[in-house]
């Protein structure tokens, strides 16, 4: 079982159990809310409570889609956002003893179990205010995320590219089972998301050859801008507009090859996340920077 901790929210505590005959664990709702200002005690009859469902709840046949957003009892919808701002603690017994592990955020907004840190033993026995007090102690009093972490990929071409993670409001698709490197998708419209794509599939990097593959791809535009760029490793840009989408897209210089950026926001978003949307793109842009690998293993700065 987890628990989570935001020091202006409070705790959440969450039960769980297994996905039919597999190790993966999901969580048992109603979750417990321990609002700002509850006690130790109140935390220890919580803990206990949700492990004794954890013991008792036989395992769920499959995960319905849409179910198991229990942070959003928060108002966060996305979970990204949310492990941003709430530590974890897992809890797993070991025989009369119960392991507390103090997890890891990573960049992805996932949480990870530590290397080589012991975890906290707490007899199962131990009373309710003693367990809450145990577990309060695990957690540190404000909450630190790296803010514009920098993450980097290597390119089929054996280039180097580093840009800024988007924020929170994005999750991290990793390749999204698709001709990309990296795909990170909006938390509450995945079809509106911004991409690293491996080569630009276009015949030639013209303003026809563009226009003539976006209509292919997106439907009729009512508006399409091409531009030549002259700063390495950019060679291009492009921004386009259908009944649906508005499309955004840089395509740059790796190696003998090339790689595009491209930002695709759905229309029927509310104006405001429209125009977060595109603030996003345009920092993500102006962070990358792409390197070539030299020989010898070394790398050398392309451009930005």
């Amino acid at each position: 079982m987890d628990v989570y901790y935001n020091a202006d929210f409070g705790c959440i505590v969450c039960p769980q159990t297994t996905v039919g005959n597999t190790p993966m664990r999901v969580v048992i709702e109603p979750v417990a809310v321990l609002r700002k200002g509850f006690t130790e005690t109140a935390l220890g009859e919580a803990i206990l409570a949700a492990l004794e469902r954890s013991r008792t709840a036989p395992p769920v046949p499959k995960v319905d889609k849409g179910a198991g957003r229990f942070w959003q009892v928060t108002g966060i919808r996305g979970f990204g956002a949310f492990s941003g701002q709430f530590q974890c603690v897992d809890l797993r017994e070991r025989g009369p003893i119960l392991e507390a592990f103090k997890l890891i955020r990573e960049s992805d907004g996932g949480y990870v179990w530590p290397e080589n840190q012991p975890p906290l033993e707490i007899p199962a026995d131990t009373s309710a205010a003693q367990m809450g007090a145990e577990i309060l102690s695990l957690f540190s009093p404000g909450l630190e995320i790296p803010a514009n972490e920098t993450l980097s990929f290597e390119t089929i071409h054996g280039g180097i590219v580093s840009y800024r993670r988007p924020s929170d409001a994005f999750a991290d698709c990793g390749d999204g089972h698709t001709d990309a490197y990296q795909v990170f998708a909006l938390e509450d419209a995945p079809r509106s998301h911004l991409v690293f794509l491996i080569d630009s599939g276009y015949q030639e990097l013209s303003k026809a050859a563009v226009l003539e593959k976006w209509q292919e791809q997106y439907g009729p535009l009512s508006e399409f801008r091409f531009q030549r760029r002259r700063k390495p490793p950019m060679l291009a840009s492009m921004q386009g507009k259908t009944a649906k989408a508005e499309i955004a897209s840089q395509v740059y210089r790796d190696g003998e090859g090339t790689m595009e950026v491209l930002c695709l926001i759905e229309q029927a978003l509310p104006l405001e996340a429209r125009k977060a949307m595109r603030a996003e793109y345009q920092a993500v842009i102006r962070s990358i920077a792409v390197k070539e690998r030299r020989e010898g293993g070394s790398e050398g700065l392309v451009g930005k």
